[in-house]
């Protein structure tokens, strides 16, 4: 079977001179004449992998063009095909148009023949490999490695991928996320829509948990990337705000960079509507190891530590949950000697908390007290070394599961 290439027009002279000009280097390729009545029904019958589109200098001529551009792109089969605009007279707002559209190339109609082949070739090429690029991101989303919807990464990969590519080179990651009091107005997946009309095809997105996205930004500085957010914020209608968290990878494994920008995350989220960038800690601001001398000193240190990380958790987990938990009453609390999350209905109380003693290990102690139902009660100890903010949160959803499951809300 030939492979499609089409020109629109209704001008026999163009059809005959571009014919002329156009030398066709492989037997595999059929070059036909359409009119633009019904050129769309056409293109698509035969599955045409590149279009050629005469535009004519008349008015309204190029909004017809556009259309016919959008109605190729959203279509499936055609989406990787080629559309080069043959043109007389050119609107260069138009042509930016037509480019944001998926527009491959455009052509002078009085241009040499070897322009003609060679951007004719390029088209020819350049559909070859976005053909392969679509066929391979097929694939990769059947093995749920990207998403089906957006082909950015799953939440399963995200991390894995990010963190290979910043082996390779430096750049700059960012966590993004709705801000909490608009959760339930927009999903992961319209957000992402948006963030990824704002970035280069070149830069990485993917799924990370409870609503964020993260951003890979290969070889670009925290400045350029703070343009590229607030670019995505203005994106956005004003009943959606979005909060960020983002550091420069230089010198900095990506487990790091991935704590630090989430923190920052955290803060900015408490804030609203705010992009704030994580700054590496200074040596002496790294957690104290459990055997200096100065015991109050430590355990002081640490406790400030558990109290910045805590506050905004709790309350993000709480805002996040309100709507989903009915009738059920959340209430938490962050203090020097023990830090307490709990939720109580009709049905029981649950409660979850945090203590640290000293040189003692961290206590979390789980209890849920559920009517016609024995008493559960679970204590776990931490090391300083395990304490995480990622680690408090995973053990913090597990236990609002639970809850859910006992309480069947």
């Amino acid at each position: 079977m030939q492979n499609s290439i089409v020109l629109i027009t209704d001008n026999q002279k163009i059809a005959q001179q571009t014919l002329k000009k156009i030398v066709l280097l492989r037997n595999s390729d059929n070059f036909e004449v359409l009119p633009y009545e019904n050129c769309f029904d056409e293109i698509k019958k035969r599955k045409s992998i590149l279009v050629l589109y005469h535009l004519k200098p008349e008015e309204k001529e190029s909004e017809k063009f556009l259309n016919l551009l959008q109605k190729l792109k959203q279509t499936k089969e055609l989406q990787s095909s080629s559309v080069c605009l043959m043109y007389e007279e050119i609107d260069e707002n138009m042509l930016c148009n037509a480019f944001e559209k998926g527009l491959t190339d455009f052509l002078d109609i009085n241009a040499t023949d070897s322009e003609y082949t060679i951007r004719t070739i390029w088209c020819l090429q350049k559909r070859e490999k976005l053909f392969e690029t679509e066929k391979n991101k097929d694939i990769l989303s059947q093995l749920k490695i990207v998403d089906k919807n957006n082909y950015v990464y799953t939440e399963n990969y995200t991390y894995t991928i990010l963190k290979e590519e910043s082996k390779k080179n430096w750049g700059t990651f960012a966590v993004v996320a709705p801000d909490i009091n608009i959760r339930s107005k927009i999903s992961p997946q319209m957000l992402m829509n948006i963030i990824k009309k704002n970035v280069r095809t070149s830069d990485i997105l993917g799924y990370a948990t409870d609503f964020k996205i993260y951003l890979w930004f290969r070889e670009t500085d925290k400045k350029n990337v703070l343009k590229v957010l607030e670019k995505i914020k203005l994106s956005l209608s004003l009943d959606f705000t979005i909060s960020a968290g983002y550091i420069e990878t230089k010198n900095i494994a990506f487990d790091k960079a991935e704590e630090y920008a989430n923190n920052a995350l955290s803060k900015a989220l408490l804030k609203g509507n705010c992009f704030l960038y994580a700054k590496e800690p200074k040596e002496k601001e790294v957690d104290l190891e459990l055997n200096v001398k100065n015991f109050k000193l430590q355990k002081q240190n640490f406790v400030k530590k558990l109290e910045s990380i805590l506050s905004p958790l709790f309350y993000q987990i709480q805002k996040r949950n309100e709507e989903k938990l009915f009738e059920t009453t959340i209430n938490q609390s962050v203090e020097k000697e023990k830090s307490i999350f709990t939720l109580e209905n009709e049905k029981g109380k649950s409660v979850f908390s945090v203590s640290y003693p000293g040189y003692a290990k961290i206590t979390i102690e789980i209890m849920h007290d559920i009517k016609d139902s024995e008493l559960k009660a679970e204590k776990l100890f931490l090391d300083t070394e395990e304490f995480s903010e990622q680690k408090i949160e995973y053990l913090l959803n597990s236990f609002i599961k639970d809850f859910k499951n006992y309480t069947k809300c």
